[in-house]
């Protein structure tokens, strides 16, 4: 099982960020990888959870070791499974979130992408108990992030990309690029954590 992995950030996309090591290109599913757009080319250390399936062996990383162990507990919900948990790290708002478990915010919960009303319900049912925990763990897992694409067209772009990575309808993307305020957003990372607090809060 891996913890972590050091290396080079070579490349990222939509949906993931590639991290070579000891001359191995690892792709890496990643909430939000944007979030790394001003480190790439350089050593970045990205925490590990490793998902085996009859069909794949997929790796998704992590910000830090917090991040990851929201992961955990996300995927432990039944009907919960490792896409979904991402979309939800993607959000950017850690205690949002487990503030919406603490209220049983269902409404809130069932904007993320494969989280029906039973799904909600069922992480309420699991993870209240769990709160002090998720509380404690839920440190600040972001950074100020400037990429190297300022334009706004480019940022729309991969911004369109990423919704529709992590599961989202072409109808909510549209709507979101349209209605949602991104006057002051000059970077696709923080124009993703826009895009999901708009589709969440809508």
């Amino acid at each position: 099982m891996y913890q972590y992995i050091k290396g080079l950030l070579v490349d990222l996309t939509s949906e993931a960020v590639v991290v070579e090591a000891a001359g191995i290109a690892y792709y890496i599913y990643f909430p939000n990888p944007y979030r790394l757009s001003d480190q790439k080319g350089q050593q970045v250390q990205v925490w590990l959870y490793q998902a085996v399936s009859q069909d794949a062996i997929r790796l998704y990383g992590f910000f830090d070791q917090a991040e990851k162990q929201l992961f955990l507990q996300l995927i432990s919900v039944s009907g919960i499974g490792p896409k979904s948990a991402l979309s939800i790290l993607a959000y950017g708002d850690q205690a949002g979130f487990i503030a919406a478990i603490e209220s049983e915010n269902v409404k809130f919960l069932t904007k993320f992408p494969g989280v029906g009303k039973k799904t909600a319900q069922q992480i309420i049912l699991d993870l209240q108990s769990k709160l002090s925990r998720l509380k404690s763990e839920a440190l600040p897992a972001e950074q100020e992030v400037i990429s190297d694409q300022s334009e706004s067209s480019q940022m729309m772009i991969e911004l369109e990309a990423a919704l529709n990575s992590l599961g989202y309808a072409k109808r909510e993307i549209d709507q979101v690029i349209k209605k949602g305020d991104f006057s002051e957003v000059d970077n696709t990372a923080d124009a993703i954590r826009v895009a999901l607090r708009y589709i969440t809060l809508k």
